[in-house]
């Protein structure tokens, strides 16, 4: 009798938790960073659906990248060291966490991500320029591979889109290289395109929070397909005057430990 009161009756308990998600925490189940953790690029409708989810992306989250995305787009060649710093420690956490998702233990991706933050960030200090030559090659790439989707969309021709790769090469080479050749034209160029589009980011969703302009808005962003588009394209243009512009006739920066 003993024996059977001991036993629990394991068909009517829960299923345990997944180990690589975090509760209470709807954004890491979005479709938006589901395929960044997948390393693919969303498709515009998922961008925008993502900055419109008040769970996905909350109003203190949006109010951080605005603020963040100002600093890149207009003292990014100012202040590159630490944003590369920055950077660094971002993308190893979350190359990291993604290794943590292959191995076993209900806390691993955590842990990883820690320590691919940490590792990242104290290895990009020293090795500024090769820091840059990446980072650099990322952005190319991805600028590369939009780039080449929307021309295509514009020119209605959906069947160059099997050749986006092709956009992301050049991207990569042209970018990842020339932070070698012209150092400061590559901080500024990542520095301005990254913040344009954290800043773009947070500023329309924070526009997504307000009932009267949250319908409108998002419906003018889903027909007006090149709106967003420009959105972030002419601050970043800007952003790299002015970056330029304010850094003339002063000393250039050193470009820390890649010499």
């Amino acid at each position: 009798m003993f024996s059977v009161l001991a036993q629990p009756d394991y068909s009517m308990m829960p299923p345990p938790p997944d180990p690589n998600t975090v509760p209470g925490t709807p954004l890491l189940d979005a479709a938006f960073l589901g395929k960044l953790k997948s390393f693919q690029i969303p498709n515009q409708d998922e961008f925008i659906k993502f900055m419109a989810d008040p769970e996905a992306l909350g109003v203190i989250q949006a109010i951080l990248l605005l603020a963040f995305g100002l600093v890149y787009l207009l003292q990014g060649w100012k202040m590159f060291k630490v944003l590369v710093v920055i950077n660094a420690t971002i993308l190893g956490a979350f190359m990291g966490s993604y290794l943590g998702t292959k191995l076993h233990g209900p806390n691993m991706p955590i842990f990883c991500g820690v320590a691919g933050g940490l590792l990242l960030g104290a290895l990009s200090w020293p090795l500024m320029k090769f820091a840059i030559s990446v980072m650099g090659g990322l952005m190319g790439s991805f600028l590369g591979f939009v780039l080449w989707k929307y021309v295509a969309e514009a020119l209605k021709r959906p069947s160059l889109n099997e050749y986006a790769w092709a956009g992301a090469l050049i991207g990569l080479i042209l970018l990842g290289m020339l932070a070698f050749v012209i150092f400061r034209f590559t901080v500024e160029v990542l520095t301005s395109f990254q913040g344009s589009m954290m800043a773009v980011t947070g500023a329309v969703s924070i526009l997504f929070r307000f009932e009267g302009t949250r319908v409108r808005f998002q419906q003018v962003l889903n027909e007006h397909t090149h709106l967003l588009p420009i959105l972030i394209g002419v601050p970043a243009i800007i952003g790299v005057v002015i970056q330029h512009a304010s850094g003339k006739g002063k000393k250039k920066p050193e470009g820390g430990g890649g010499k």
